[in-house]
């Protein structure tokens, strides 16, 4: 009797998240959704009255080496489904069927041909300007992709009219091994996943007016990592003016590695794989399972007690590398001010990650005390409600929301009313930062950061503002969650 209560509790609250469900459109044609780039002609498909185009090929590059411009093609070439994503280790939380429940990952096809990127708009060939916003994905600078996680679907914020972006791009030891010693065809391997980035935003220069968008207003935004990515754009010259607003959402970064520490590594590799400098055009065809364990073994000959490389391969210890070039100078350097002057931004996290709110603060603080333009800052407070309230706000739940793919997200936070009215507003704020940098809509006022009060935005059933010493941040500072019985204690920490 209890299995049939809990089934029929189950179907209700489905067809609660599907009330109102419409009927759906979709054109797959040789002729209603061409679009022509400066490489070629491509064809997607028309979802209820959304263009939506993936797997565009941005760039190409072989390993190691900068992206170069894609190959044109004659005649149309179909954008249809998400292209490869990179190369990464085997994603152990599987073996977590909790996680895996909440996360919902989808892990693609994999290869080192991963310079891809996806377009959802609202119209094509318009002449119309609609503001860009591009999605950096998060995962480190390790793992992930631009199809990886359900709810970066972008079609509900093209329905807002904005055009959306999302791309995949190198990671771990493909994107960040420095073998910058061993030639001048690898100067840039240390940073050649934030190349690839850059590529991909000269890309949308160059093409996404055709797409209905407005090159002169793309807003990057990104979670986890992808924040951190955000935090590399700010700082690196070869983007300026590529981008105009930035979100860095659960992922300040303050540092770059150094480079002698990331030159040792990529010499440890290198000999780890029996190659030298005669040789190492040799690692342009090693599988990656053995790139990856030359990496490891030497990220763990420096570090032989940490469990999550011993778990993970070394992937998660690489990350751009202040090389003195692609990235001249750590973000506290006040000539970083001329390099991302006039360009606001949103940065915050989620309440039970207050371990992140200090370098939240930092980021803010050193980009106001350059002199920069506005920043704006949050904190996303409203819980998942499964596994009796254990996820909690933890890291990735705020992302549902700014995608309004409560539906998609479902897994994660559920779905109630609440959930969706909250999506529609946090959605309608990012996307009015992005129209012009003022998040601010109908009622609701955001207070531009300053280190004297630290204003900050909480987003919940009720949004409200508090500011340092209020008592909102001695409760988030003591705020425990209790591990869940049924995961494993290493993921996600209960601080």
């Amino acid at each position: 009797m209890n299995k049939l209560i809990a089934l029929t509790l189950t179907l209700l609250q489905a067809m609660a998240c599907c009330s109102g469900v419409e009927n759906h459109s979709l054109v797959c044609n040789s002729t209603d959704a061409l679009v022509k780039t400066s490489y070629g002609t491509l064809s997607g498909y028309i979802e209820d009255g959304i263009y939506t185009f993936k797997g565009i090929k941005y760039a190409k590059a072989k390993r190691f080496e900068a992206p170069q411009d894609p190959d044109s093609w004659e005649g149309v070439e179909t954008a249809l489904y998400y292209g490869h994503q990179c190369f990464q280790a085997p994603r152990k939380t599987w073996e977590d069927d909790c996680e895996a429940f909440l996360y919902q990952w989808d892990d693609g096809t994999q290869s080192d041909d991963c310079q891809y990127l996806n377009v959802w708009t609202k119209g094509i060939n318009d002449g119309k300007k609609r503001p860009v916003m591009v999605w950096l994905h998060g995962g480190g600078y390790a793992m992930g992709a631009s199809s990886e996680l359900p709810f970066y679907d972008g079609t509900n914020l093209a329905k807002k009219d904005v055009v959306l972006v999302s791309l995949n791009h190198r990671l771990n030891v493909l994107g960040f091994l420095d073998l910058s010693d061993f030639g001048e065809k690898y100067k840039y391997s240390g940073n050649a996943g934030m190349l690839d980035i850059v590529k991909a935003l000269e890309w949308v220069h160059k093409n996404i007016a055709a797409f209905g968008g407005d090159p002169d207003n793309v807003t990057i935004f990104g979670q986890s990592g992808g924040g951190g990515k955000v935090n590399t754009m700010l700082v690196a010259p070869s983007a300026k003016g590529l981008f105009n607003k930035g979100i860095i959402e659960s992922g300040s970064m303050i540092n770059f590695m150094d480079q002698a520490k990331a030159k040792e590594v990529g010499r440890e590799v290198v000999a780890n794989l029996g190659l030298d400098k005669n040789t190492i055009d040799k690692i342009q065809d090693i599988p990656y399972s053995e790139l990856l364990d030359a990496a490891t073994k030497a990220i763990l000959a420096q570090n032989p007690d940490n469990l999550f490389y011993k778990l993970y391969g070394a992937g998660m210890w690489f990350g751009p590398v202040f090389d003195g070039d692609f990235i001249p100078y750590q973000p506290s350097d006040p000539r970083v001010a001329e390099i991302s002057k006039g360009i606001p931004t949103i940065i915050g996290c989620n309440y039970a990650e207050y371990n992140m709110l200090q370098s939240v603060y930092n980021n803010a603080d050193i980009r106001y005390n350059l002199g920069d333009t506005k920043e704006y800052l949050y904190i996303f407070a409203k819980p998942s409600p499964h596994m009796d309230g254990t996820f909690a706000t933890n890291h990735c739940t705020e992302m549902p929301y700014v995608f309004d793919n409560i539906w998609l997200g479902r897994f994660m936070v559920g779905c109630d009313k609440s959930s969706y009215k909250l999506a529609d507003f946090m959605s309608d704020v990012w996307i009015s930062f992005a129209k012009d940098g003022n998040p601010n809509v109908k009622r609701f006022k955001w207070e531009a950061y300053n280190p004297s009060t630290k204003p900050m935005v909480v987003f919940n059933d009720k949004t409200t503002t508090v500011h340092e010493g209020d008592q909102f941040f001695t409760d988030m500072k003591n705020y425990k969650r209790d591990t869940w019985v049924y995961r494993k204690p290493y993921i996600f920490d209960a601080d």
